[in-house]
């Protein structure tokens, strides 16, 4: 398995602890939670960051817009409370991937950014069904 695809799915670690240790009140003097959202929001904002790998020679504007509003919106789930913090990343998580579908699709087609977009599907699928379950578990 490639380093990047091994790196990827390491990344669903720190996800998976901080739900499991989400209902205690913190893991050692870590609130959980809010660990949960920070991390999230990292991954987001990096995910977003990613883009601009997308439009390399700075011509796709938009890409770069979508990009730094995407990493604004990480920040502020950092400001707001845990259910809306909640509802909002796997939206925007959701919707980063969509508009990552839609480069590829105008982007040439390689084996390796296929592989990297099967990748993120499984990575962004199971970030999403964290924060549902961490929603359920926390706020139901």
């Amino acid at each position: 398995m490639k380093s990047w695809k091994i790196l990827g799915y390491l990344g669903l670690i720190p996800f998976a602890v901080f739900l499991y240790y989400g209902s205690e009140q913190s893991l050692f003097v870590v609130n959980s939670k809010f660990s949960f959202i920070s991390y999230s929001a990292i991954i987001l904002s990096f995910i977003a960051g990613s883009l601009w790998r997308e439009s390399p020679n700075n011509q796709n504007s938009q890409t770069q817009i979508i990009s730094n509003l995407t990493s604004l919106i990480a920040f502020v789930c950092l400001l707001v409370n845990i259910s809306t913090a909640l509802i909002v990343l796997p939206i925007t998580y959701g919707f980063i991937f969509v508009y990552q579908v839609k480069l590829h699709k105008q982007s040439s087609h390689n084996e390796l950014s296929t592989d990297y977009m099967i990748m993120r599907f499984w990575l962004t699928l199971t970030v999403i069904i964290f924060h549902l379950v961490a929603y359920n578990s926390w706020l139901v």
